[in-house]
């Protein structure tokens, strides 16, 4: 455990509760809550002594050996069904793996005013991936109780773990953050989209109609929006519903593509 000055701002329970609280409400979402996956008493077995000695901090790998897993069904980490953010997805933190504590050459946000690259610290681990520009790779600090988002090619920000992730909700209820099957998360923001029109209806021919690119136009997006809603997002989704009728329009979209 750390020292006196150094206690964590949260326990491992805390940090663990609040990570399954999260993955809790995506499975009301675009997630099956047959995805969530919890550790057996005593924790993953993979994080022995022998194997964690020297690489994180005794509480970071307390932390690790605890921590429930959202294991998604997608078959490729590409597909927004399978991710927790912006071209972001868990890494696979259930079984011990050197590289995941291995330190990664990231500018440590925790230094913002530094130039220099520097090792991530032993009292933090990343725990999800992002790929591409503009993907979220996401750190937990397990001694400040924090979640420090990189964004690949762009910025980097810490904030405190239950705010963060409580902001992370208000992005999907807002559908900011939209998944689509078979598709990358769509994050609004990123596609300069304006404000939703009120009574605005956008039509499916409309949707269908479109030559210019395969999917992901401000046209998909707020037909998509739209659709969700219709099926109770976010308060009572329908997922199985909502996700084959968007499935299917997505692929009548590609075989409608002109290239």
């Amino acid at each position: 455990m750390p020292d006196e000055e150094e206690l964590p701002v949260y326990s491992a329970s805390e940090i663990a509760a609040v990570l399954l609280d999260f993955f809790t409400f995506l499975t009301t979402l675009h997630c099956h809550p047959d995805d969530i996956v919890v550790p057996p008493p005593g924790g993953w077995p993979s994080y022995t002594p022998e194997n964690c000695a020297g690489f994180k901090s005794d509480f970071a790998i307390e932390v690790l050996r605890n921590l429930p897993y959202l294991d998604s069904r997608a078959s490729d980490h590409s597909d927004s069904l399978g991710q927790i953010h912006y071209k972001s997805h868990l890494v696979d933190y259930t079984t011990f793996d050197v590289e995941l504590l291995t330190d990664h050459d990231y500018l440590w946000v925790g230094d913002q005013d530094s130039e220099d690259e520097e090792a991530v610290p032993d009292h933090a681990f990343q725990f999800a991936k992002g790929f591409e520009s503009g993907g979220r790779t996401l750190f937990l600090d397990v001694l400040e109780g924090k979640v420090f988002e990189v964004e690949i090619r762009c910025d980097a920000f810490d904030e405190d773990l239950e705010d963060y992730f409580e902001d992370l909700k208000e992005k999907y209820r807002d559908l900011e953050l939209i998944p689509c099957p078979g598709e990358k998360m769509i994050e609004v923001s990123a596609w300069g989209l304006g404000p939703e029109e009120p009574g605005e209806v956008v039509s499916e021919e409309e949707v269908l109609m479109q030559t210019d690119m395969l999917w992901g136009t401000h046209l998909d997006i707020r037909y998509t929006r739209q659709l969700y809603r219709a099926y109770g997002w976010p308060n009572a989704f329908r997922r199985d519903e909502a996700l084959r009728e968007i499935r299917g329009l997505i692929e009548k979209r590609k075989a409608s593509y002109i290239g």
